[in-house]
């Protein structure tokens, strides 16, 4: 055999001898990251379609509402709302035109991000009267969409978008909400976590002369999450900080719990309107890394609470969204907006929120043809969840 088919046959033998060098492999579904999965849900997951008439007499003053506020803002002002409502306001009542099923079915169906909106009422009623029904009624309607009057006369956080406009909800109270999610948790026993987002309805944005939203309202938050859905049942900051300084350096050194130590659990994940971080000092004073606490809390980076950002035009803020989810943090995005995108039957900010990374994508719009007719929408994934594409290896 000449002395070059003898090298080869030498190099070919020892490679036969040594053990092929395997590829990383890909983490198994269950030892995935809170912050390795990508989730549906849904926006104002709550809501029941208002009575048309309601809309009809508030639909002038919204828009003049509307157009006084875009008068008084400031360039920067009006450039970070384009961002947040690319769509427009122009018919504010238009944001409106969406129509949400059953809470329990969209969980069932595979949702796993639901919002609730919450507006203090400690003393009970303070929603159980809305204006317009009262200026309908003394013009002779008597068929008007239902409202929970006896559970909003109660004491307590109501669940509802705009009082005197948009206040038809399926659980009017939190605690009717939180029930419903636990009793579908206990029948859904090992479902894949679900993932709360909490939207403070802050002095001034409810419509009406509200409630503040004060450390009594937030104290009644933790307290309802306790008592309704159970500490065994939530993840919490704690959880997740364990012994690192900070709840931030935790999440920058991907200490999420795994989709398995998650199962069963809940993940309830307050945002910040306007990012007034201010107006939450009753959660965060004494509590810099929320210790204690059932909820996260929408930050910036470099604060030492931050675990969750909300950056919801995918389109515009794509590199955004994708250098965070890399870092650790959870992200929201929203795959439509106002019903803008859904009425043009336009898929661009979908896509671009699937490839973003981002572990939680609202939706207005689960199954095709949708309310505007067309087909536009975003299922859930089958199994309520799927690996994301940014953060892990999939």
């Amino acid at each position: 055999m000449a002395a070059g088919a003898l090298a080869l046959a030498a190099i070919a033998a020892a490679a036969i001898a040594q053990p092929a060098v395997k590829p990383p492999r890909a983490p198994g579904p269950d030892t995935l990251r809170l912050d390795q999965i990508q989730v549906v849900g849904t926006h104002n997951s709550y809501a029941l379609p208002a009575d048309p008439r309601v809309f009809a007499l508030a639909a002038p003053v919204m828009k003049a509402m509307t157009e006084k506020m875009a008068k008084a803002m400031t360039p920067e002002q009006r450039a970070t709302m384009t961002d947040e409502h690319p769509g427009g306001l122009a018919d504010p009542i238009d944001a409106l035109g969406y129509v949400q099923m059953p809470i329990e079915a969209q969980l069932q169906s595979g949702v796993r991000s639901l919002e609730l909106d919450l507006q203090p009422d400690p003393d009970g009623g303070l929603y159980a009267d809305p204006l317009p029904y009262r200026a309908l009624a003394a013009k002779g309607a008597t068929d008007l969409k239902p409202i929970w009057r006896e559970e909003l006369r109660k004491p307590g956080l109501k669940v509802l978008h705009v009082a005197d406009l948009d206040f038809r909800s399926q659980c009017p109270s939190f605690r009717s909400c939180l029930t419903l999610l636990r009793q579908w948790s206990d029948a859904t026993p090992g479902h894949s976590p679900v993932f709360v987002l909490l939207e403070p309805k802050l002095a001034g944005s409810g419509g009406k002369a509200a409630a503040p939203f004060d450390a009594r309202a937030f104290a009644e938050v933790d307290a309802s999450i306790a008592a309704v859905i159970g500490r065994d049942k939530v993840v919490t900051p704690d959880d997740v900080r364990g012994t690192m300084p900070t709840l931030e350096a935790a999440v920058l050194a991907k200490r999420w719990p795994t989709l398995a130590q998650a199962r069963g659990k809940f993940v309830f994940l307050f945002l910040v309107p306007g990012l007034n971080l201010p107006a939450f000092a009753p959660y965060l004073d004494g509590r810099p890394s929320l210790e204690g606490r059932m909820a996260f809390v929408q930050g910036k980076p470099g604060m030492a609470h931050t675990a969750f950002l909300l950056l919801d035009n995918a389109i515009t803020r794509q590199k955004e969204i994708r250098d965070a989810v890399a870092r650790g943090y959870l992200v929201r995005t929203r795959a439509d907006i106002d019903t803008a995108d859904a009425r043009r039957n336009d898929p661009r900010r979908r896509d671009a929120a699937l490839a973003s990374g981002a572990q939680v994508i609202s939706t207005d719009y689960l199954t095709a043809p949708n309310v505007h007719g067309n087909g536009y929408h975003l299922p859930p994934f089958a199994q309520g969840w799927r690996c994301d594409r940014v953060t892990a290896r999939c």
